[in-house]
């Protein structure tokens, strides 16, 4: 197995899952543009990072994560750190000097599919300051929140979770040199799949409370690394190209050994002809929650070849 794809819809209530830059009175939403119509998008920076806190949430005692330092610095230790071997490092090793490691989790935008203007609102914050003993004063704060449908992507790159290419100077050949057995490496990769089942550390949740869990997914165990998977889901005012789902699938089904797929009910317009969609192409469509189980469930049987 080379690579874990994995696509999603998640559908959120009012939110700002990504401030961006802003005004003294403004926090704004990010946004991009599309044919002139402005959409919300969430970073891929902040989608890391979302996942990251995720993972630190649900470690066991005998498991380590570092804390970055004062200067963006993480311990850069593959064999005993989960986030530095996962999500990578730039980072400065004694005796080695700057040490650099591509992240073998790479995360897309999670990008809006509902116009912004459509679906959006300001809402009042007041800011509040205390003068002096007993005497108040508040800043009235605008705050852009949204309900949208976004789509978002990830892919493992199985290969490189637990190890490191090492160049043979005689062959000029390069090979993983791994620092984890298998089982290992498999745990680690599990960490990531539950950590979108269970993601929830993002911005300003104090006041706006968001469940950006998957609810429309899509999951392939591919024995060749590429990033197909990821124009599964083409969605138009609410409807989803079967079409596309369809062509894209019959792509990726010829160099994967296991498609997974699961839905959380009301999320698309066309759902029944979806679930008939999936289930023509041979890929029994259960509950998300059923999917990341079974996800999780096949990786464990799987030999990684370490």
């Amino acid at each position: 197995m080379k690579c874990i794809n994995i696509v999603w819809l998640s559908q959120t209530d009012l939110t700002n899952l990504n401030a961006g830059e802003g005004e003294a009175n403004l926090i704004d939403i990010k946004k991009y543009k599309k044919e002139g119509v402005e959409y919300p998008y969430v970073s891929g920076q902040a989608m890391r990072y979302y996942l990251k806190e995720a993972i630190r949430r649900n470690l066991n005692s005998d498991e380590y994560m570092c804390v970055p330092n004062d200067k963006g610095e993480t311990c850069g230790s593959i064999k005993n750190c989960i986030g530095c071997d996962l999500f990578g490092f730039m980072t400065t090793i004694k005796g080695k000097g700057a040490v650099t490691r591509v992240s073998p989790v790479k995360v897309s935008p999670a990008v809006g599919l509902l116009p912004f203007e459509d679906n959006a609102v300001l809402d009042f914050l007041t800011r509040r300051h205390r003068l002096t003993e007993g005497e108040m004063s508040g800043d009235i704060v605008n705050v852009e929140i949204g309900v949208n449908l976004y789509k978002c992507g990830m892919v493992i790159d199985v290969v490189r979770v637990g190890g490191e290419e090492v160049v043979d100077d005689k062959t000029r050949t390069v090979k993983i040199e791994y620092y984890l057995n298998d089982e290992k490496r498999k745990n680690r990769i599990c960490k990531v799949l539950e950590a979108i089942r269970y993601i929830s550390d993002y911005s300003k949740q104090a006041r706006l409370l968001t469940d950006f869990t998957p609810d429309l997914l899509l999951i392939s165990f591919q024995n060749i690394y590429s990033h197909r998977l990821q124009k599964a889901f083409s969605v138009n005012e609410g409807v989803l190209d079967v079409d596309r789902l369809s062509a894209v699938i019959k792509d990726v089904k010829e160099y994967s050994s296991k498609l997974i797929a699961g839905i959380l009910p009301g999320i698309i317009k066309n759902e029944k002809e979806v679930v008939e969609k999936f289930k023509e192409l041979g890929i029994e469509i259960k509950t998300t929650n059923e999917a990341m189980g079974e996800v999780i469930n096949f990786l464990k049987e799987q030999n990684l070849g370490s």
